[in-house]
């Protein structure tokens, strides 16, 4: 076994985490089409549970339908699912792994609106231009009910047995819609100042740690940028302010990622031939309107060669934000972006930039990342090249590796170490 600072403990508030790589939220495509939890579903997470992955957060959990931001996502909106997020909770716990129900609205980052689903909302009605999809304000009355969905899933992930929940304000989503001046240009009280702007997260905050006490852990996911050139994102300083008054009202640990959809190719890193055709014909913007399909395809060569100029893959790409907020911070912060190698994560940890890291393409590619990286290795265990296939292919596609050398790789190893009984 490796003596690695991945294997130290880490405390998240009440729990005790048995190592520092995490498995990040990904959407997995993998639920059935009203959100419930699949065997297909389960079938992803297996393998990272039986490697020991320490700490594993869920794709994202769409607490209403107005919420619901891709297909086959899973949901936590109604109490009828819970029985099927409690097989999620007892597989990840079978392997030792601690479960985090990552808890989400999408705003107005939605191609198609869930069927029984009113509108698209956001903070403003500032179209969102991947999509094209142009939203509606919400209205002062409804802002409560937003909060109330957030509260009632957390309570659902409790009774189902989650470890705990992390609230999505990254990646453009709608609490992050309601932090960005740029989709925030409401006049009212959650618009304007930074108070103002962070009141809607503060408030989903602050009411989930009232409904649960101090005992229940709360992470909260957000960026370190907003990496919007020529918009007027949030900057960072303003961020880290955030996050301090998210720490003041019991968030637990902050985990730092970076942009918004429209952020692209900022908010992944990697490489991208092949990235818009694949989202166009079977990914997030397979429902878009055919002639915004025919326009991105027809410039989908030079905007990927340009991509790849702009944002190669580079381990760590988070850091120089994380950092920040880590010394600004006395809870625990967790960097991801782009993290693949054991010495990468080790510098990390050691340079004092993050407490833990988190990944999610290399867990595609490899899920078990965190045996491989602290134990033994499996002999030619995969590692993830960052095509960005699968992120090209979500909402469309199950999530997957897809390429093919890396994912055959994958599967000798799973046919290698899986459990005998299981042969």
């Amino acid at each position: 076994m490796v003596d690695s600072a991945l294997r130290r403990p880490l405390d998240i508030g009440a729990m005790r985490v048995d190592g520092r790589l995490f498995k990040s939220a990904t959407s997995e495509t993998r639920a059935s089409e009203d959100g419930f939890v699949t065997d297909d579903l389960l079938a992803f997470y297996e393998p990272m549970a039986q490697a020991g992955t320490p700490m594993i957060v869920t794709g994202n959990l769409y607490v209403s339908l107005q919420g619901k931001s891709a297909g086959r996502q899973a949901g936590i909106d109604r109490n009828d699912k819970i029985a099927g997020l409690r097989e999620w909770v007892a597989l990840a716990h079978a392997g030792g792994s601690k479960l985090v129900a990552q808890l989400n609205h999408g705003g107005r980052q939605i191609a198609r609106l869930a069927p029984g689903a009113d509108r698209i909302v956001s903070a403003s009605n500032v179209r969102e231009p991947l999509y094209g999809t142009k939203p509606s304000p919400l209205r002062r009355d409804e802002i409560p009910g937003v909060v109330d969905s957030f509260v009632a899933a957390s309570v659902r992930a409790r009774e189902a047995g989650f470890d705990g929940v992390q609230i999505h304000a990254a990646h453009g989503y709608l609490l992050g819609q309601f932090l960005t001046p740029h989709t925030n240009r409401r006049t009212d009280e959650y618009g304007g100042p930074l108070e103002r702007r962070a009141r809607l997260l503060l408030e989903v905050m602050d009411a989930i740690r009232t409904r649960h006490g101090d005992g229940y852990p709360v992470l909260v996911k957000m960026n370190g940028t907003d990496d919007l050139p020529l918009r007027h994102g949030a900057t960072t300083d303003e961020l880290l302010r955030v996050a301090r008054w998210l720490q003041d009202a019991g968030a637990n640990a902050i985990e730092i990622s970076r942009g918004h959809y429209e952020s692209w190719p900022g908010m992944v890193q990697g490489n991208y031939r092949g990235f818009l055709r694949a989202s166009v014909s079977v990914g997030l913007l397979m429902h878009s309107s055919k002639v915004r399909k025919l326009a991105l395809a027809a410039l989908a060569p030079v905007a990927e060669r340009v991509a790849e100029r702009l944002r190669p893959p580079q381990e760590g790409f988070n850091l120089p934000y994380a950092r920040r907020f880590t010394e600004a911070l006395d809870v625990p912060v967790i960097a991801v972006g782009g993290f693949h190698t054991r010495a990468g994560m080790e510098d990390a940890l050691a340079g004092g930039s993050a407490d833990a890291v988190s990944a999610a393409r290399a867990f595609i590619a490899d899920p078990h990342l965190y045996r491989n990286l602290t134990g033994e290795p499996t002999l030619g265990h995969p590692v993830c090249g960052y095509c960005n296939g699968c992120i090209a292919r979500f909402s469309g596609s199950r999530i997957d590796c897809y390429n093919d050398e890396i994912r055959g790789r994958r599967e000798v190893m799973l046919t290698l170490t899986r459990p005998m009984q299981d042969k």
